[in-house]
């Protein structure tokens, strides 16, 4: 078949499963043939060999079943950075940008005055968002807490591949960085995206290749909130920041957890381009 034929043939059977059916085959062609997008409308009569065309046959099965492309790539886009992603985290999402520009900001802010800061992020999933830090914040201390061994192992990876240094540890939330959290910075920026869907929510069909554990809140999607803000009362931590993504109606309970641990911190909602509530800033 040529790469005319495949488009003519595949489109339609795409057509109902997917949002985006002519952008799927585009991306599936070209990792199939190894070559950019533009290549495909260069080259509409090319003939796929046996091999490239039971290749691609093979990845558009996947994506026909629901898969998501970044998993059937291995890699996804985060903050202009390549990440790699598997079943075992959840896949980045543009609207988590939003986090990393506000952290970003806050840490630059010529008011800050801050030198060599420590940032902690919790639950780093594929590691996207503290690697997106260090790769544009030089002057800091990088730490991150998974409580996914295999999760953990990939954001280690992550870490690598974009020539970043960060120090991991395992365990849940802030638990297994208390110690060293006090030990070496007394007022910590934290940073999290927590699972914060409702049991309601996670019934969406979309969400059944990605990681339960990633995506759970409990009944009411604030399960972890409750537990990070219950450590940061135990462990008696004072951060200079935290920065949360959150559901889109959760910044007035998540203000209330905080103001019984952080009375006297300023609370600021920041909302996506859709306009929804997408993150929460909480500082000094």
């Amino acid at each position: 078949m040529t790469i005319k034929q495949i488009f003519s043939k595949y489109f339609p059977k795409l057509k109902s499963k997917s949002l985006s059916p002519l952008l799927d085959i585009e991306i599936l062609l070209s990792r199939t043939l190894n070559k950019p997008k533009e290549y495909l409308y260069e080259y509409p009569e090319k003939k796929l060999s046996t091999k490239q065309l039971s290749l691609f046959k093979k990845l558009f099965s996947r994506r026909s079943k629901g898969e998501p492309i970044a998993y059937i790539l291995g890699s996804k886009e985060f903050y202009d950075l390549n990440f790699k992603v598997n079943k075992n985290v959840l896949i980045p999402r543009p609207e988590t940008e939003i986090l990393v520009d506000e952290v970003i900001n806050f840490v630059k802010a010529p008011s800050s005055k801050l030198q060599a800061p420590s940032i902690v992020d919790i639950g780093t999933g594929s590691g996207c968002i503290i690697i997106s830090l260090a790769q544009n914040i030089k002057k800091a201390n990088f730490y991150a807490t998974e409580i996914s061994s295999k999760a953990l192992l990939l954001a280690k990876q992550n870490a690598k591949l974009n020539q970043v240094n960060i120090k991991f540890f395992k365990g849940n939330l802030l638990q297994p960085f208390s110690s060293e959290l006090r030990a070496r910075s007394s007022e910590p920026i934290i940073t999290a995206n927590l699972p914060y869907l409702t049991s309601r929510e996670l019934k969406n069909s979309i969400l059944k290749y990605e990681p339960r554990v990633a995506l759970d809140g409990g009944q009411d999607g604030l399960k972890y909130f409750y537990e990070l803000f219950d450590q940061i009362d135990k462990f008696k931590i004072k951060p200079r920041a935290i920065f949360l993504e959150i559901g889109w109606n959760q910044a007035t309970k998540i203000k209330q957890m905080a103001k019984k641990v952080l009375p006297n911190y300023r609370f600021e909602i920041k909302k996506d381009l859709c306009g929804f509530d997408r993150a929460v800033v909480i500082k000094k």
